[in-house]
Parts: structure tokens; C-alpha cells; sequence
């Protein structure tokens, strides 16, 4: 439980950042993160998926 508290802090804090600096942070990216820092995906599964979601954006 503790890892979750540190997980969800660390992504609180960095999503606040990104946003100060003008990007949109949407409930996919927070998900694919959160995924990522929990090992359920592997690095190139995560990059993967962080590919498809630039696409999808850039459309």
C-alpha cells in the first residue's frame, strides 16, 4: 500500500508539472504511467503504447 501512496504522489507531482508547462495530461497517459510504474508492462510494451497514444492524438 505504501508503494501505491508513493506511486500516486510522485505521478500527482509530475502531472502538475507538465501541466505548468503547458501539455494536457489525459486520463490514458495517467493510466499507461501508472501501468508502467507498477511493472505490469514491460519498457517496450510502454513505449508501445505511448506511441499509439501520439498517434491517436495527432489525428
Amino acid at each position: 500500500m505504501c508503494k501505491n501512496l508513493s506511486i500516486e504522489a510522485a505521478m500527482k507531482k509530475a502531472k502538475a508539472s507538465i501541466e505548468l508547462e503547458g501539455f494536457n495530461v489525459t486520463k490514458e497517459h495517467d493510466e499507461l504511467v501508472r501501468k508502467s510504474l507498477n511493472d505490469e508492462l514491460t519498457h517496450e510494451q510502454f513505449m508501445e503504447e505511448a506511441k499509439q497514444l501520439a498517434a491517436k492524438r495527432e489525428r
